[in-house]
């Protein structure tokens, strides 16, 4: 029964690592700078033979992309957060059963 705890205990420390930053500031900064680059080619003047609106599409491509990848790792955070929730009550439910059984 003990050795059942101490792999369960062992499952939180595998899955801590799995998680990304809680605030991912790469990809917080990637954002801003991109954004930053949407403004000031929406603010250029039209004279560049559509490269302008291409590179604005590009932005906003890379945006899109930013936003899904956040998405993401906050969905994979999720999934191990429940994980590590039904890891705990296991051995919540196992120390309870081992308490009733020293009792006997």
């Amino acid at each position: 029964m003990r050795g059942f705890l101490v792999i369960a205990a062992g499952l939180f420390l595998v899955a801590a690592p799995l998680r990304a930053d809680d605030e991912h500031p790469d990809m917080h900064a990637a954002q801003q700078a991109l954004e930053s680059a949407r403004s000031h080619l929406q603010a250029a003047g039209k004279e560049y033979a559509g490269h302008r609106k291409l590179a604005l599409e590009h932005v906003n491509r890379a945006l899109a992309e930013i936003r899904d990848g956040l998405a993401t790792v906050e969905h994979k955070e999720k999934r191990v957060e429940r994980q590590e929730q039904k890891a705990q009550n296991r051995a919540d439910a196992l120390k309870a059963k081992d308490q009733r059984l020293k009792q006997k």
